[in-house]
């Protein structure tokens, strides 16, 4: 999609948090552009598109994907197993020259999904590191994207024209574009984001399971809820993520298994001098990031 066409179409599948304060966005930097949304319901209005259309970000929302031909770029900010089916169901209406992007947190599943396809060149899988324990577009806005990594991860075949347009757009919405290959981007997200919803949602469910009267609902601090505060997010999003991105997953939480038992027995020992360590190293690397 060429950045200086004077009305640039532009399409999206999932129009939730990111996919809203991507929108939003490109109305401020595109206010001529044309914005299309998905109704996946079909046959009944989409609340929150005819939102979106009401407050002027949406120009049309669509029960075909036929009428995503008519776009020079397709976002697609559903679910990511969600996002590897609507990329099949596009890819006969799909212009030459359009380009393909994505939100979701893994990339591996869709850029096999896109080789498969034969959508190579159109693609470049998308991952902006933001958000919020809220969800649904009412939430969105162009806010979310200032400040914030956002990860490109193009094809082999992928114009630089295309990446360098993208990479554009990124810049202009205020985040850190990062380019990187869609393994590497895989493994660093199972770490820094992937295990740290599960490790959260997994304490909620320890204190959830001891909490009989309500007293450590009714007594949790800020402590509790600073390092739970994630695992109020989409639940669907992130059974998704677990299941595209097993392999990593499992292996940043077999080292933290590894951790737990480490430090379980050095309580277990009074070993003072293997505490202090333990929270030594954390603080030194959590104060540097």
């Amino acid at each position: 999609m060429e950045a200086s066409k004077d009305t640039p179409h532009f399409g999206f599948i999932g129009f939730g948090l990111i996919g809203g304060s991507i929108a939003h966005s490109l109305r401020r930097l595109y206010p001529s552009s044309v914005i299309m949304a998905y109704n996946y319901y079909r046959t009944k209005p989409h609340p929150k598109l005819e939102m979106a259309a009401s407050e002027g970000i949406l120009d049309k929302i669509s029960t075909s994907l036929k009428d995503f031909s008519e776009c020079g770029v397709v976002f697609l900010c559903a679910p990511v197993l969600a996002n590897v089916s609507y990329l099949k169901q596009l890819a006969p209406y799909i212009q030459k020259d359009c380009i393909i992007t994505d939100v979701g947190s893994v990339k591996g599943n869709i850029h096999k999904a896109v080789e498969e396809l034969g959508l190579t060149h159109n693609f470049i899988g998308g991952h902006p590191m933001t958000g919020s324990e809220k969800t649904g577009y009412d939430n969105s806005d162009a806010g979310y994207l200032k400040g914030a990594y956002y990860i490109l991860t193009p094809t082999k075949d992928t114009p630089e024209k295309f990446t360098n347009w993208l990479a554009g757009f990124v810049k202009a919405s205020g985040s850190y574009c990062e380019i990187m290959d869609y393994n590497t981007h895989d493994t660093v997200t199972a770490a820094i984001s992937h295990c740290p919803h599960i490790i959260a949602a997994s304490l909620v469910n320890l204190v959830a399971a001891h909490d009989k009267d309500g007293m450590y609902k009714k007594l949790a601090a800020g402590g509790f809820k600073d390092i739970t505060r994630i695992s109020s997010s989409s639940p669907e999003m992130w059974q998704n993520i677990c299941l595209a991105n097993p392999f990593a997953i499992q292996e940043f939480l077999s080292g933290y298994i590894d951790i737990l038992t480490n430090i379980k027995d050095a309580v277990a020992a009074n070993n003072e001098k293997a505490l202090t360590e333990f929270f030594e190293n954390a603080k030194k690397y959590r104060d540097s990031l």
